[in-house]
């Protein structure tokens, strides 16, 4: 502090000035760039965020109504074939590509990847309003692109 002390007194007058205000101006620096900027920078990111999370939560509503109505609409008209055939066929229709299929009795599980969410929902709206088919379970998984979404499972009955 002494060494200090003997340089600044070691000044002229003009150049104590001179310092002074550019130590305020760096004091000014400092406490925008290093305290105010990152602190408003947050402030701005956590309410993007924010409104991506309301997003992801109408969007999961939204598809929670639409599998509800699926649920409840039942079938209307007995299967005409195999189940097997009845999905491949309707699949077929909407361009959707089944990557694994599993039977069981007069139930059949699927699995798809990365499949437009319009088109699954009309994939199993015709399925179910059309075909006959109960749609007894529906796990879906939200994807990085928006409008597409990997089905982890889907259950179908007779």
């Amino acid at each position: 502090m002494d060494n200090f002390r003997a340089w600044w007194e070691g000044l002229a007058q003009r150049e104590q000035q001179l310092v002074g205000a550019c130590g305020a101006f760096v004091l000014l620096g400092f406490l925008y760039w290093g305290i105010w900027s990152p602190i408003a920078n947050a402030e701005v990111d956590a309410q993007a965020a924010v409104r991506a999370q309301q997003q992801t939560l109408e969007f999961v509503k939204q598809t929670a109504n639409q599998i509800a109505g699926l649920r409840q609409s039942g079938g209307k008209s007995a299967v005409q074939g195999s189940i097997t055939n009845v999905v491949n066929q309707t699949a077929g229709k909407f361009s959707l590509t089944i990557t694994r299929m599993q039977p069981q009795g007069d139930k059949l599980q699927l699995w798809m990847d990365d499949v437009p969410f319009e088109a699954l929902l009309g994939f199993l709206n015709e399925l179910v309003q059309q075909k006959g088919l109960a749609l007894e379970s529906l796990d879906l998984a939200q994807t990085d692109t928006p409008g597409l979404v990997k089905v982890r499972r889907i259950q179908l009955a007779q």
